[in-house]
């Protein structure tokens, strides 16, 4: 099943391309907000605890990127949220305030990202004292969220994938034929020759923001040369610690490595998105195997759905996920 959510964003187009790259309600007396460090994968390691209060369920979040740590401002993207779920940010290795909290941080691998991973699911049971809780990955997030899911089905209530990335390669892929045929038909001289150098995969952070300003100028939100020089240092600067991982990516297809979840699995993505192309996601969504399933279309949506449509998403969440699972008289 399929829902179709209308939503006009309007925001600031480099504020959004800065929150893909790297992003106050007010609590009941009986909820609590803390913030702990634990030691994950042999390094220190940052979380932080919202909307904590007896009988709650707990909703992990896992942040896009890599390397795009939300707890800073998690308010806007899990505010509503904390309302009805405890909510649980982690800032990855290699991210925000984990970061800060190790002096020396190599390049993380994909495998050491998904052993973290399991680490988190592993505490966040037990310091809750709960079997099941909601798993929430966004973007790059999804990818350590579909393997929990593969891995411990039994102790997860819910899969929220958004913006999933089914297929890196196929997706930039298709992304690039598309854009091209585009601007050859706008006869855009600067688009053509621009998208040419791109190569896929991507051999560096460069081509990613070269495809990614002509995705966006296709989605109607045009970038100058000015803001594209700015955020190249960004990408460039993100190329260090990310690019390693970021390549690794390519050998993972969804449709391939997680055809199957034994857990109920949600969608939410974006009818405009070319990052993670958005009829690639659709396919892969009815191929998939569920107990339960179902994708919410956001119209007029391009990938950062956390960054541009926070609000929608988590009111997605709470009018359309939560009564499905029956947690009215958990939820207050």
């Amino acid at each position: 099943m399929q829902k179709h959510l209308n939503t006009r964003p309007k925001t600031n187009m480099l504020i959004a391309i800065l929150c893909f790259v790297f992003a106050g309600l007010q609590s009941s007396a009986t909820e609590t907000d803390t913030t702990q460090v634990i030691e994950i994968g042999g390094i220190k390691q940052y979380i932080s605890i919202s909307g904590e209060a007896p009988g709650k369920p707990v909703l992990f979040y896992l942040h896009g990127g890599p390397g795009t740590a939300v707890s800073a401002h998690k308010d806007v993207v899990t505010g509503e949220l904390e309302k009805y779920f405890t909510v649980v940010h982690w800032d990855q290795r290699g991210s925000g305030k984990t970061l800060q909290l190790n002096e020396t941080t190599a390049p993380p691998t994909f495998d050491q990202m998904k052993k973290d991973a399991e680490e988190l699911l592993n505490f966040i049971c037990n310091r809750f004292t709960t079997d099941k809780i909601f798993v929430l990955g966004n973007s790059w997030g999804t990818l350590p969220a579909f393997h929990l899911a593969q891995r411990y089905p039994e102790k997860i209530r819910a899969l929220i994938a958004v913006s999933p990335v089914v297929s890196n390669l196929r997706s930039q892929q298709t992304t690039l034929e598309l854009l091209q045929h585009y601007f050859e038909k706008q006869e855009n001289s600067k688009a053509i020759q621009q998208l040419s150098d791109v190569n896929i995969p991507y051999s560096g952070a460069k081509e990613m923001l070269i495809q990614y300003r002509w995705e966006s100028e296709y989605n109607g939100e045009g970038m100058s040369d000015e803001q594209f020089d700015q955020l190249l240092g960004y990408f460039q600067n993100w190329e260090k610690m990310w690019f390693p991982l970021y390549s690794e990516l390519y050998k993972n297809d969804l449709e391939r490595s997680a055809d199957s979840i034994k857990c109920p699995v949600y969608f939410i993505v974006g009818k405009k998105d070319l990052t993670t192309y958005f009829k690639i996601t659709e396919a892969y969504f009815h191929k998939l195997k569920a107990p339960e399933k179902q994708l919410f279309w956001m119209e007029d949506v391009g990938h950062n759905i956390p960054g541009v449509a926070a609000g929608k998403m988590q009111k997605t969440i709470i009018e359309y996920i939560v009564p499905r699972l029956n947690l009215s008289e958990t939820i207050k």
